[in-house]
């Protein structure tokens, strides 16, 4: 067998050699491909059950990443499921209408909960494809982006201008009004905080919680208010 592979290189000489470099090349080549079909597929997840949801910009932000066909075919699914149009809550997710006659407000809930969930994973993979996110831990005054961002932007979360953001933090109800419910939190040990305006077209009310309540949000930083010491976020999707 060593005398046949042995003939065999010195038949073929350096031809042999541009073989075997073309095969690894195609090898790497396909795994680089496999890696990139898992990544684009993999889950990404915001941890929480959402009360807050902007659908149509949650809708957008998919078409913008590429997930826009499935996005749709989700919705289309969630609205089969409740062909009946009952829904027992007074905001309107992906087009269903108001009433309870349907009598399973819990297994309605669960859909909504895991349709939105859905979307929201389709939104922020997107938003990560673009290198177009930031992540900010309100308590311990962390800010991360990815390498694309810490390159150009600052480190500051007031800095963080018409960008995306995703934060958590511990948020309370400081205003409430017919239309709208605005949500404040504390920037880590400083007087800032931030301030989210949730409208009520969006909005699942009943499920805000009363008192501090730990909070994930995904939203459009808008601007710094040096004054008041507020950064306003305008909100894609609340969670708790």
């Amino acid at each position: 067998m060593g005398v046949d592979r042995a003939m065999l290189w010195s038949v073929l000489g350096w031809w042999a050699w541009v073989w075997v470099a073309t095969a690894l090349a195609a090898v790497l080549t396909l795994v680089v491909l496999v890696l990139g079909v898992l990544r684009r597929h993999r889950p990404v997840i915001l941890p929480g059950l959402p009360f807050y949801l902007d659908e149509s910009r949650v809708i957008e932000l998919c078409q913008q990443g590429g997930y826009g066909d499935i996005a749709k075919r989700t919705i289309r699914e969630f609205v089969k499921r409740n062909t009946d149009g009952s829904f027992g809550f007074t905001s309107q997710w992906f087009k269903l209408g108001r009433g309870a006659n349907r009598g399973h407000e819990t297994e309605t809930s669960y859909d909504v909960h895991v349709t939105a969930n859905t979307l929201l994973g389709l939104a922020l993979k997107s938003l990560e494809a673009q290198h177009g996110m930031v992540h900010a831990d309100l308590t311990a005054g962390v800010v991360r982006g990815d390498r694309a961002w810490r390159r150009t932007r600052s480190p500051r979360l007031s800095e963080v201008h018409d960008g995306y953001v995703v934060v958590q933090g511990k948020f309370t109800v400081a205003a409430e009004s017919r239309d709208e419910v605005v949500l404040h939190a504390r920037i880590g040990e400083h007087d800032a905080r931030v301030r989210v305006v949730c409208h009520d077209g969006h909005l699942r009310r009943k499920e805000v919680p009363e008192g501090p309540f730990n909070v994930r949000c995904l939203g459009k930083s808008q601007a710094w208010r040096p004054e008041s010491g507020e950064l306003v976020i305008l909100p894609i999707a609340v969670l708790q």
